[in-house]
């Protein structure tokens, strides 16, 4: 038995068992494999009973990242104005796996590019609010986290990211510059348009993927959705969130941690690329 899950495996009997033995499922309808799966190894399972998400991990840094996604997320869930996945923890001779019921929606990266302006501005404002309802819940660090054998820090969960998938010559920004700004707050982490879902209207719905979830400062959520989004989202986001927040943003200190995630993508890209699973 493989230590981590591999793409060749019998995922139709894992699946199988646990939507049985967990939700009384037992029509599955279509089991479709999700290419941007870089992570995990992932799975959209229609049903019956309505549609779930599996995410199995391709190595031993997912698998610790998927336990702290599920923790985060849960302990989140209720404390914003926005729906997050409730996500289960499951094992197969000892591999964690994680699976959820869908949110049903559209993905802010599969519409972005063709919006009003009106749209632009009434999406940027719900980011922006879902970022502030975040960045202001009141918490105690050991109550989010049961887990402590991954960076809960943001900083400290890149650098051990660029250590195990990035080379030494993709990740040589990182010595020079980890993000700036304190630990104040809880962060998303992964904040990027793939991981907003839109209803038929055009609102923000809900908030997905918390495996980068944990401690950091406003800064690493607003750079990495402006990173990831059209360059006309930047100042509806950063008016909203200075509206909202009732603060100025450092603005040289955002555009910095912009091109920090941008390098991360870039150096992970080119990791994905050279083990197969990304095709440039």
């Amino acid at each position: 038995m493989e230590k981590f899950f591999m793409v060749n495996e019998n995922f139709d009997r894992i699946i199988n068992n646990t939507l049985e033995n967990n939700f009384n499922v037992f029509l599955i309808e279509n089991l479709i494999p999700i290419s941007t799966g870089w992570t995990n190894i992932v799975y959209k399972v229609e049903t019956n009973k309505g549609n779930y998400y599996f995410r199995f991990p391709r190595d031993e840094f997912w698998e610790r990242t998927i336990v702290k996604d599920s923790q985060f997320a849960n302990y989140i869930n209720g404390k914003t104005s926005f729906k997050t996945s409730e996500i289960n923890l499951d094992y197969d001779n000892g591999r964690p796996f994680s699976y959820h019921r869908e949110i049903p929606g559209k993905t802010l990266a599969d519409v972005m590019n063709n919006l009003s302006e009106f749209d632009i501005d009434k999406i940027s404002f719900q980011i922006s609010q879902f970022m502030n309802e975040l960045h202001n819940i009141k918490y105690n660090e050991n109550e989010v986290f049961s887990v402590d054998n991954i960076g809960l820090n943001l900083n400290d969960f890149i650098t051990e990211l660029l250590d195990k998938h990035v080379s030494q010559n993709d990740k040589s920004f990182w010595k020079f510059y980890h993000f700036g700004g304190e630990n104040e707050c809880l962060v998303h982490g992964d904040f990027n348009s793939s991981n907003i879902l839109l209803d038929e209207n055009n609102n923000v719905v809900a908030v997905i993927d918390f495996g980068f979830g944990g401690f950091g400062n406003k800064y690493m959520d607003i750079s990495r959705i402006i990173g990831r989004c059209p360059f006309h989202f930047k100042n509806s986001i950063i008016k909203n969130y200075e509206e909202i927040d009732n603060h100025s943003l450092n603005l040289d200190l955002l555009d910095n941690d912009i091109k920090a995630w941008n390098s991360i993508d870039s150096g992970y890209i080119n990791y994905m690329a050279k083990i197969g699973i990304y095709k440039k």
